[in-house]
């Protein structure tokens, strides 16, 4: 496949090359482009210059994105202030998240992601696919902080964050392919074009690949024999300590962990008539991912075999290993199918009056992974058995709003939502874990639905060319129905009665121009957040045997947020902005030990916090000359449970997966076909436990606080090819983000376009 995709590519370069004399337009032409003011839609949802908006926007644009190594969109994320992206195992990790304004980061659930404005959580856990987006399908990325659930209702309480894909003008051919460490590749091929003034077009493909890297080790604890020392004794264990500081050793790891995507977007604008457009989107993901050879670090002292199964001594140490099953180092595959739909027209009634139609499915029918017993050995007979879990889900969206211009000075928004959400979960025994499709006995099941209908309304007034302000309120009315769980196959099915809530969310902002180069904003504003289906209806059991519990009584999250901020531009080319706000959030969601176990096996999910969060996001950019930039920004945060009377020993401790500081910098050469582009990213340790006593760094499981150096440079001979190189983390940083993190990756790419 390499090969082929090379041989087109190359016979597009010799194409493009032997036209680019006929096709370039004259250089005058060029020159008389005229630069377009930057527009935002997300802060209002109406088209807006982010300068006129009280409220804390980063822009990403397309040419921001070029600069950097980017091969997921969360990545570009990662300079942004306030914004804190996790993920741990490079391309293989299929839980990635992005959260702003020091919210838990555990899930992507207290953080609002659209694609052209339609949701893109999936139903089920509130989580995005980062991986099935192509970066170079986006034109600009839209990061608005803070609550925002005035207008778009839940999970918007830390943010939204809007990704903004291309529209072509004229027509555009592109394709690259790329090559990194760890054998990994992507291609991209897409074509773009604009009929009569009327139809834009825009279809495109990416295939990426990665061989992967042991990330996930394998750890077991010793102790000392009962009786006499085990005859097999085992040299190659490594000795390291659990992030709560208790010995444990590496005694090898579960195999690489490879990871494919099939990325296909299309998108349709048409201009009906003048003031009448509609616009499609469709995008389809097939993600895969699965592990290759285990390996065991065990070697038997005598013989030199290698050891992963029965009791082993620990070869000078007095300790032994016992119960080492060959389904401790196995690791399981999984599949995704993900799914994006999205309608939206506008129609322009009067000279003032605005009406817009937005409908839109995030679908995930194919959602499983499977997972090998412990005792699941490799005979001649094949692979033993072990379990698989499915979870399709879908989420739809339905949204009527209306523009209303009165007079010169105000805008009036108003709109009426429909949401819907839908997912099923089902375990079944599988007699061979390595084939999904040999599935026997359905072991678990449960399944619910919710929805939310919505009305909110906006109030924009220019009182005077210095002073703007904005009031919003929405009205809510969520409910949960139709849920079912079944915890063991010869339990009856428990069916559970339908409950809602309704939520007020008012927001005020003002936006004050004193100066030319001076303006403040404040804002305050509540924010909630529905618990969603696997919150309320999940229950699994891990291979240690501890039972995590739903629960399908929780109530919606709360918050009342409130911040202020100033942005000056003292001198040509340069912007300095600061900002503080804080949160104070109710009933947040968190796993407590359920007192009614007293094994303390069982952590259920309680409406059991109420926690504070403030802090401070600084940021500065300046244009030294024409071909050189340079940018930093700090985010210090405090997040900390203020009442937890389920859990005592969380009060007072820090939130859990809430860094306490953020830092970035960076500094971009733009001079003659040449771009390169310095940056730097620090990110303190998280916690991953309520009471914060995982503090031992550089440990398997652990969220160690780590500094990253990246780099890029662009060549770009003739203005239809460019090549790249990039080193992310030059240092070669070894540090965990619960898995081992990749250390220094290498990316070599070449691009065409026209």
């Amino acid at each position: 496949m390499h090969s082929r995709f090379l041989f087109w590519l190359a016979a597009l370069l010799l194409f493009l090359g032997s036209q680019s004399q006929a096709m370039e337009p004259p250089a005058e032409a060029e020159k008389k482009t005229e630069a377009l003011e930057p527009i935002v839609v997300t802060a209002t949802k109406t088209a807006r210059n982010p300068e006129d908006i009280p409220a804390s926007i980063t822009v990403l644009t397309r040419e921001d994105l070029s600069r950097l190594n980017i091969q997921t969109v969360d990545q570009a994320l990662k300079q942004v202030p306030g914004t804190f992206v996790s993920r741990s195992n490079g391309w293989g990790d299929t839980m990635a998240n992005v959260n702003l304004r020091g919210f838990p980061a555990d899930t992507q659930k207290r953080t609002l992601v659209l694609l052209d404005g339609q949701d893109m959580s999936s139903g089920y856990t509130n989580s995005v696919n980062w991986n099935s987006l192509a970066v170079e399908d986006i034109e600009r990325i839209e990061v608005i902080r803070g609550p925002f659930s005035a207008l778009y209702g839940g999970t918007a309480m830390g943010g939204v964050i809007n990704i903004i894909t291309r529209t072509p003008k004229k027509l555009k051919l592109e394709a690259n392919v790329g090559y990194g460490t760890y054998d990994s590749w992507t291609y991209y091929l897409s074509a773009g074009h604009r009929l009569k003034d009327r139809l834009s077009l825009q279809l495109s493909y990416k295939y990426r690949t990665t061989a992967g890297y042991p990330s996930t080790l394998v750890t077991r604890s010793a102790s000392p024999p009962l009786r006499r020392p085990p005859a097999l004794q085992t040299s190659g264990w490594i000795g390291t300590l659990t992030p709560q500081g208790q010995p444990t050793y590496i005694i090898g790891d579960t195999g690489d962990n490879h990871s494919h995507d099939h990325i296909v977007n299309g998108k349709l604008s048409w201009d009906l008539a003048p003031g009448h457009k509609i616009n499609f989107t469709a995008l389809v993901d097939w993600n895969g991912w699965s592990y290759g050879q285990w390996r065991t670090n065990l070697q038997d002292v005598a013989t030199g075999a290698p050891v992963f199964q029965g009791t082993a001594g620990l070869s000078g140490a007095g300790l032994q290993f016992s119960g080492l099953q060959q389904g401790t180092f196995l690791n399981g595959e999984g599949y995704k199918l993900t799914a994006l739909y999205t309608l939206d027209t506008e129609h322009r009634l009067t000279e003032g009056t605005t009406l817009k139609f937005r409908t839109g499915l995030m679908d995930q029918p194919d959602n499983w992974y499977t997972t090998p017993s412990s005792s699941s050995p490799f005979t001649s007979q094949g692979w033993g058995p072990g379990s698989l879990s499915t979870a399709p889900s879908q989420n739809w969206n339905v949204e009527l709003q209306v523009d209303q211009t009165l007079g010169a000075v105000q805008v009036l928004t108003a709109g009426l939502v429909y949401k819907m959400g839908w997912a099923a979960t089902k375990q079944y025994d599988l007699p061979i874990w390595k084939l999904p499709h040999t599935r026997g006995a359905l072991t678990y099941q449960s399944a619910g639905r919710d929805r939310d209908f919505a009305f909110y309304v906006q109030d924009e007034i220019a009182w005077h060319p210095t002073f703007t302000t904005i009031l919003g309120m929405r009205l809510d009315w969520w409910e949960t129905y139709d849920g079912m769980y079944q915890e063991f196959i010869d339990f009856p099915v428990t069916r559970l009665n339908s409950r809602g809530e309704w939520s007020v969310n008012p927001k005020v902002a003002f936006l004050w121009r004193p100066l030319e180069w001076m303006s403040w904003r404040a804002s305050v504003g509540r924010a909630f957040r529905p618990p969603n289906i696997y919150e309320l209806y999940r229950t699994w059991r891990s291979s240690s045997g501890r039972i995590y519990q739903s629960n399908p009584n929780l109530s919606p999250e709360t918050s009342l947020a409130w911040e202020v901020g100033a942005t000056i531009k003292p001198f040509r080319g340069n912007v300095i902005a600061a900002t503080f706000f804080e949160n104070y959030a109710d009933d947040l969601i968190y796993r407590v030990t359920d007192p009614s176990d007293p094994t303390g096996k069982t952590l259920s999910l309680q409406n059991a916090a109420q926690a504070s969060i403030r802090g401070v996001e600084l940021e500065i950019t300046q244009k030294l000359f024409s071909w050189l930039d340079v940018f930093g920004n700090m985010t210090i945060m405090d997040a900390r449970i203020n009442e937890n009377p389920l859990d005592l020993w969380s009060v007072g401790k820090k939130v859990t997966f809430s860094p306490r500081q953020l830092f970035n910098f960076g500094i971009n050469l733009n001079y003659w076909k040449i771009n390169a582009n310095l940056s730097g990213h620090y990110v303190s340790k998280i916690h991953s436990r309520s009471d914060n006593c995982d503090t031992f760094t550089n440990v398997p499981g652990s969220y160690d606080p780590y500094f990253t150096l990246n780099a890029k440079v662009t060549v770009t001979p003739v203005k239809w090819c460019n090549i790249s190189f990039s080193v992310d983390n030059i240092m070669d940083r070894q540090y965990y983000y619960y898995y081992l993190t990749p250390g220094r990756t290498c990316w070599l790419q070449a691009g065409l376009k026209y």
